[in-house]
């Protein structure tokens, strides 16, 4: 017979009530402290939880009791980055710190952290090979080992060794759990990777060989690893369901010349997708590229420009974000109707004072042309600490006024132009008119005040964010949040009220509320956006960019008011370069 709170907790454990299963557990220990399955039981909790910091510890303790539970070694793999934050968590001022003159402790701390990584990749690597030891075909530590091999630097093997050996573990992956998506998506990659080439004709009549595949722009592809990476992504797709996998297939397809296929992926994913799906438009317009045999070559083009920026999902150093941003810009000239040569000349030069001007103007049209936002609903565990511990804080003041979380989620249609990964964690009120918003960027993020800030001022600091929004059916914005770097105003649609820097996110609110409610008093024709869910958070934000968007275009992007504000002591040598840039750029 068990003992009863034994079988509380696999109540509550089987009904994801995992506080009431914590606090089982760590009664029974009370009782029990040497038992090791209590202690197994107790970083499962701590798992589903979310208490990712905890884990370190109860993870050594069920180890040193069970070293050949083969589970606990998995996890101990799987959440090693916290086992870093646990031993070295930030130091006071670290997130604020200038790095370009960091202090001895910061640096101290972190040649540490660097050096606990390096230990953690071989520990990690230890616990796989012991775990796949005693099971050779345990799926996810094939997986596990084959990643890791692929990503680490140091190593006794040399680097052809290890893509062997990874090659060959993702194969047990794959063998042992057909069903897992990760597994497919992971080679898919690796084969998309090895797809590309260096093909160029030495002779212009030459044919292509049968072989490689090229595009419309001449990117050239080794057919046979594209292929692989097709039918991996087909798989995912099929296993699936989700219209990211369904994404990364058509447009496979597509650069294989193979349209017809790619065009019934997209009907499939379409017409598995909700009308009112955030993606959908984006489909659609994918979707396009494809028709007719592959024409619509201007789309094509801009897109094929825009490919070659890569889409691993790793952040961006400033200089590949202003490689970036001259890509972008030269793609969407294409779009508008310049010839190649034309959009290129227009975004990239060698002179730097003039690719200053035009990466600063491109910047300025990129605040009135955003792209949709594309919210996805992420989980918060991946995402850097600094950016967790924002939202937690903005979160707990959220709550104490009755604010009502919505989601965490990323932009990832932004994803280009921010450079890196950003959280938003998205809220409302009982009557879903107000929306909130809180996310924190840090240095890295090359957008349009960070790099001014870095080539015209050299200041450079982390740049948090909580904002208040509400849109009406009038066309109207009105947003509250606390004064910031920004040296953007607002007119026409958009009402805009900055408080002071460290303002309270009660203030914050009350004040939204207010200015709502004397809108509503002086306009009761117009009737506000409800939106209690993240369908509805994207619906709003596109609102309220082409609100914005169509005040910016009203004023030629940039007040002379804001440029002086942006541009400092170095007004005078750039503004009117900028200013002809931009005319450039929008002829």
């Amino acid at each position: 017979m068990q003992h009863p709170a034994f079988d509380e907790f696999k109540r509550a454990f089987g009904a994801k009530n995992y506080e009431q299963a914590l606090a089982c557990i760590e009664q029974l220990q009370q009782e029990f402290p040497q038992s090791a399955a209590l202690m197994w039981h107790r970083a499962n909790c701590l798992e589903k939880l979310e208490r990712y910091i905890d884990l370190p510890q109860a993870l050594e303790a069920a180890i040193a009791k069970l070293p050949e539970h083969l589970p606990a070694r998995v996890m101990r793999v799987e959440y090693s980055d916290w086992y870093i934050e646990h031993e070295f968590p930030l130091l006071d001022g670290e997130e604020d710190a200038d790095e370009d003159n960091l202090p001895s402790e910061i640096l101290a701390i972190r040649e540490k952290r660097e050096q606990r990584g390096r230990e953690l990749e071989q520990r990690n690597e230890a616990d796989l090979r012991f775990v796949l030891e005693k099971e050779p075909q345990h799926a996810h530590a094939n997986f596990l080992l084959s990643q890791l091999l692929r990503s680490v630097e140091q190593h006794t093997l040399s680097a052809e060794e290890r893509e062997v050996m990874a090659a060959d573990l993702l194969e047990r992956a794959i063998a042992s759990n057909p069903k897992q998506v990760d597994y497919y998506l992971a080679r898919a990659a690796h084969h998309r990777s090895l797809a590309w080439c260096d093909w160029s004709e030495q002779d212009a009549a030459q044919e292509v060989p049968a072989h490689i595949v090229k595009t419309f722009s001449g990117i050239a592809y080794l057919r046979a690893p594209l292929e692989a990476a097709a039918q991996d992504y087909r798989q995912a797709w099929s296993l699936s369901q989700q219209p990211a996998h369904a994404l990364k297939l058509a447009t496979t397809l597509h650069d294989l010349g193979s349209f017809d296929e790619a065009l019934a992926v997209y009907d499939d994913a379409l017409a598995k997708m909700p009308e009112d799906a955030p993606l959908r438009e984006y489909f659609i317009e994918r979707r396009a590229m494809s028709e007719n045999g592959g024409a619509g070559e201007r789309e094509h083009m801009a897109q094929l420009l825009l490919q070659g920026l890569g889409d691993d999902g790793k952040e961006q150093t400033l200089a590949d974000s202003i490689a970036t941003q001259a890509i972008l810009g030269a793609a969407e000239a294409i779009r508008r109707g310049a010839s190649v040569s034309d959009a290129i000349a227009a975004n990239i030069s060698d002179d730097p004072e003039t690719m200053r001007a035009m990466n600063l103007a491109r910047q300025l049209l990129n605040v009135a042309n955003e792209p949709a936002p594309e919210l996805v609903e992420v989980d918060a565990s991946k995402y850097p600490a600094h950016q967790r511990r924002f939202a937690d804080k903005t979160e707990r003041a959220a709550e104490k006024i009755g604010m009502i979380k919505i989601c965490d989620a990323e932009a990832m249609g932004l994803f280009q132009r921010l450079g890196q990964h950003v959280m938003l964690r998205f809220y409302r009120d009982d009557s879903g008119e107000v929306g909130m918003a809180s996310f924190t960027l840090k240095h890295k993020w090359p957008g349009f005040v960070a790099f001014v800030i870095l080539f015209l001022m050299g200041k450079w600091k982390a740049h948090s964010m909580v904002e208040c929004v509400t849109t009406f059916d009038d066309g109207t914005l009105i947003s509250t949040q606390p004064e910031s770097i920004s040296p953007f105003q607002y007119g026409g649609g958009v009402i805009l009220r900055k408080l002071s820097k460290n303002v309270s996110v009660q203030e914050l609110v009350t004040v939204h509320k207010e200015m709502v409610a004397d809108y509503k008093l002086q306009h009761p024709e117009a009737k506000p956006r409800i939106v209690t869910d993240l369908a509805g958070v994207e619906a709003r934000w596109i609102e309220g960019q082409e609100i914005k968007s169509a005040y910016r275009k009203s004023i030629n992007y940039a007040t002379d008011e804001e440029l002086r504000a942006m541009l400092g002591g170095q007004y005078e040598a750039l503004a009117d370069k900028i200013r002809t840039q931009i005319q450039l750029m929008t002829a």
